[in-house]
């Protein structure tokens, strides 16, 4: 028995090192905790969103930190990898940069339905989902009415996250039609027939010409086949 007693002892205060090692180590779920409570306070963007710690070094054995850790970002926290400093500023001061993975999510309007090149988008084609927002441009449309009537400039298929850049507004009027030419003024209004020498949309000024004079005037697109001149 006495033959093993310094094999005990070696056991022992191995154990025990080992122990005191890992009470004195600053944990990484501490480190993760502090990020998270961050960028919970201080993320700034619309919507939900969703955030994921990428895991440190398992070979990274930092100091404990008498005092609360110091979280700090040198930009705002933004969609997509963020790079998150940490920091203790006790005795035994130490720094680590770690990242972060947010996605974000939005209500976006959706095609329920494909729709052609030139095809007026109407309710029927659209619904609002819930989708990732994360790599998409800031043009995508989140309420019905920015988009509703607009003429699409490409085939888009069903689940399409629509955005402004596919989409015009349509040609009320094309070059040759023949139009009304509405002439107001607070004391009378007048009306003549015309042609459109260009294309317009609503509310585009276009050239048009007046049958009866043969004179060429600009005129405020209204709406299908009719235009207005102020005076």
């Amino acid at each position: 028995m006495i033959k093993n007693t310094p094999l005990i002892f070696i056991l022992t205060f191995i154990f025990f090192n080992a122990a005191h090692a890992e009470q004195d180590s600053q944990s990484h779920d501490s480190i993760a905790e502090a990020v998270k409570s961050y960028v919970e306070q201080n993320i700034k963007l619309p919507g939900e969103y969703e955030m994921s710690f990428m895991p440190l070094d398992s070979r990274l054995n930092l100091p404990q930190c008498a005092e609360p850790l110091e979280v700090f970002t040198t930009t705002d926290i933004k969609a997509g990898r963020s790079t998150i400093g940490v920091r203790c500023n006790t005795e035994k001061k130490w720094s680590i940069f770690t990242s972060i993975i947010v996605k974000t999510y939005q209500m976006v309007v959706v095609l329920s339905q494909p729709i052609q090149r030139g095809e007026i988008l109407t309710r029927q084609h659209i619904a609002i989902e819930k989708r990732e927002v994360t790599n998409l441009r800031e043009d995508f449309v989140t309420q019905i009415e920015k988009i509703e009537n607009k003429q699409a400039l490409r085939q888009l298929n069903t689940g399409t996250i629509l955005s402004l850049r596919n989409f015009a507004e349509p040609k009320l009027i094309k070059r040759g039609d023949k139009v009304v030419i509405s002439a107001t003024r607070p004391d009378f209004s007048i009306r003549m027939s015309g042609v459109a020498m260009m294309d317009g949309v609503k509310g585009q000024v276009i050239n048009v010409k007046n049958q009866n004079s043969g004179r060429v005037i600009s005129a405020t697109v209204v709406e299908p086949g009719l235009v207005s001149v102020n005076y």
